[in-house]
């Protein structure tokens, strides 16, 4: 489980990386940046073993990251 401080971490960090603003969310054991596409298509570019799509049901485009079991 990420902590709000990581979390913040994170948003600012990606965003640096997409070139834009991006939103971070953690679902269970996966964290989420939801952006652009071209956002998560930067971020995909910058670690390509994650995964980018996007989400029918959110209408958003989105980068995620399974986060290690503690």
């Amino acid at each position: 489980m990420a902590t709000a401080a990581q979390i913040q971490r994170t948003e600012r960090d990606y965003s640096k990386i997409a070139g834009e603003a991006v939103r971070i969310e953690v679902t269970g054991s996966t964290l989420y940046a939801f952006g652009s596409e071209l956002a998560t298509l930067r971020l995909f570019r910058k670690m390509p073993n994650m995964r980018q799509g996007f989400s029918q049901n959110l209408n958003a485009f989105y980068f995620s990251v399974d986060l290690p079991a503690a």
